[in-house]
C-alpha cells in the first residue's frame, strides 16, 4: 500500500452530525493521498455507527479509546497511529472550506522548506455570523519576530488550520486545556525553525457555546495554571528578555486582580514563579480598575512598568 502523505487526524467525540460534515467535506478533496485517522472518546457507539457508513469511500482507520483519553490526549493518540509524513489534525466541528483545500496544503508541504503550515480561515457560529482570520500587520510581524510572542496572542489560531511534519518528539501536553495549542506551537516552532502561511481560507471553523474552550474562558483556575506553568518551562528571566512575554503576565494579574501571590497559589498553581511577578503585581496595585481596564492606559502603563524594571537593572 502506498504510504500516505498526509494523516488527517480526527479526534471524535460524540458529535456525530459534525463529524459526518467534516467527512462529506474530505470527500469533496481533490487532492488523495492522505489517510483518516480517527480516534474516539464517546461514551456510545454513534461514531462507530457514523465511520461504518463511511467504510468503502474513505480510507479510514478506526479506533475507539477505552478508556477516554480526554482533551488533549484523544489529539495525540490520533497523531500516534498516524503513518503519514504530515499531519493534519482536525477538530469534529470543523471542516474543509473548498474542494482545493488540502491540495493548497500539500503543494505548500511539498514546496516551503519548513515544517510548519497554516492557512487563514473563517469562523462560523452557531447563529450564522462569521468571522475571517488572516495573518496580517502587527500578527504577522509578532509571528516573524519570535514565536515567543505567541504568549501574548495566538496569531496562528485554531489547530484545523495547521499541517505540519510530523515529530513524534512533541506532542501536545496533556496537562492543558486553554494552552494547549499555543504551548504545542512555541514548543514545535522552537525545534522546527520557520513557517508558511496560506493567505486563503482553507478551513471553517465550527464556533458554539458548547466547547470546551467556552467552559475555560476568564476562568482564574485554569487561566493562571496554565500559562504560569508554560512559562515555567523556560528560564524565570523570561520576562525580562521578552516585552509580549511581560505582557501576557501583565494581562494575567490584570485581569484576574491578582494581588500577591497567595491568590496565584489559590487559583492552583504551587509551581516556581516568574522573575519580578511580585513587581508586576506591586505596580498594578494603586492604579485605579476603570483606568487600567482601558486597553490604551493598560498599554502604556505596562510599558512604563517594563521599563523601570530593565532601567533597574533587573534582567
Amino acid at each position: 500500500m502506498k504510504k500516505p502523505f498526509i494523516s488527517i487526524c480526527i479526534p471524535a467525540y460524540k458529535r456525530a452530525g459534525n463529524l459526518e460534515r467534516l467527512l462529506n467535506s474530505i470527500l469533496t478533496q481533490t487532492y488523495t493521498n492522505y489517510e483518516i485517522i480517527i480516534t474516539d472518546d464517546s461514551p456510545d457507539n454513534t461514531i462507530t455507527e457514523l465511520v461504518n457508513n463511511f467504510s468503502g469511500r474513505l480510507n479510514i482507520q478506526y479506533s475507539k479509546n477505552d478508556p477516554a483519553a480526554g482533551m488533549p490526549g484523544n489529539w495525540n493518540m490520533a497523531i500516534q497511529k498516524a503513518g503519514g509524513d504530515w499531519i493534519k489534525i482536525m477538530h469534529d466541528d470543523d471542516w474543509f472550506a473548498r474542494p482545493d483545500a488540502l491540495q493548497l496544503f500539500a503543494d505548500a508541504a511539498l514546496t516551503s522548506p519548513g515544517d510548519f503550515i497554516f492557512s487563514a480561515c473563517n469562523n462560523i457560529y452557531t447563529s450564522g455570523k462569521e468571522v475571517n482570520e488572516f495573518l496580517t500587520g502587527r500578527r504577522k510581524e509578532m509571528l516573524e519576530d519570535n514565536s515567543l510572542n505567541l504568549f501574548f496572542l495566538n496569531v496562528i489560531g485554531h489547530p484545523s488550520t495547521v499541517l505540519h511534519r510530523k515529530d513524534d518528539r512533541i506532542i501536545y501536553d496533556t496537562q492543558y486545556k486553554w494552552v494547549v495549542d499555543i504551548d504545542f506551537y512555541i514548543r514545535y516552532l522552537q525545534q522546527h525553525h520557520g513557517y508558511k502561511y496560506i493567505p486563503e481560507m482553507l478551513i471553517n471553523i465550527g464556533t458554539d457555546d458548547t466547547q470546551v474552550s467556552y467552559s475555560l474562558y476568564k476562568n482564574p483556575h485554569v487561566e493562571v495554571p496554565e500559562y504560569l506553568s508554560m512559562l515555567a518551562k523556560f528560564p524565570s528571566n523570561l520576562l525580562m528578555q521578552h516585552d509580549y512575554v511581560f505582557h501576557c503576565v501583565w494581562n494575567l494579574v490584570k485581569r484576574f486582580r491578582i494581588k500577591n501571590v497567595t491568590m496565584i497559589r489559590n487559583f492552583g498553581y504551587q509551581g516556581s514563579l516568574p522573575d519580578h511577578i511580585q513587581d508586576i503585581i506591586d505596580f498594578q496595585k494603586p492604579v485605579p480598575r476603570l483606568l487600567i481596564k482601558q486597553t490604551k492606559w493598560s498599554a502604556a502603563l505596562m510599558k512604563k512598568c517594563y521599563r523601570k524594571l530593565k532601567n533597574s537593572g533587573l534582567k
